[in-house]
């Protein structure tokens, strides 16, 4: 799981803008600690896409559960890439 916090933390970069994230962690809360909201979600995600190779996100497995924080975005990109 932590071998996606790179490949998270430059989607949540380019999603903020570029906002320096050296310090994130897989318990950096998204919307708490970084202020994402609902259109800076909507950006990650795209970004996500555009990182991980074979990453896609399914809106019918998406919850905002998982967009909790660096860990629980991390499980569900884990479980999407194992179902394709």
């Amino acid at each position: 799981m932590s071998v996606f916090i790179e490949k998270i933390s430059m989607a949540l970069s380019r999603a903020l803008h570029g906002k320096s994230l050296e310090n994130i962690t897989l318990k950096t809360k998204l919307r708490e600690d970084l202020g994402l909201d609902s259109i800076t979600s909507l950006t990650f995600l795209m970004a996500l896409e555009e990182v991980i190779d074979g990453f896609i996100v399914d809106p019918d497995t998406l919850n905002m559960d998982d967009l909790e924080c660096v860990q629980t975005i991390a499980r569900y990109v884990e479980c999407q890439l194992a179902r394709n």
